[in-house]
């Protein structure tokens, strides 16, 4: 794996968490930039062909 798709799904994944935490803790704010940062990394694995490891599925011990 090269080191820009590394770095890329490492920030997907960095994004990903963020916005979970903004949503858990009501920060609409921290949200809409979050899900902002997320739209644009995962726009750029798309342009780049690089594979994005999927969202966790909800089962048990995650929200619904």
């Amino acid at each position: 794996m090269d080191t820009f798709s590394a770095e890329l799904r490492q920030r997907i994944l960095a994004a990903r968490a963020a916005l979970r935490a903004a949503q858990e803790a009501g920060d609409l704010d921290a949200e809409r930039v979050y899900a902002g940062e997320l739209d644009s990394h995962l726009r750029l694995a798309l342009e780049n062909d690089v594979t994005v490891p999927p969202e966790p599925s909800e089962g048990p011990g995650q929200p619904a």
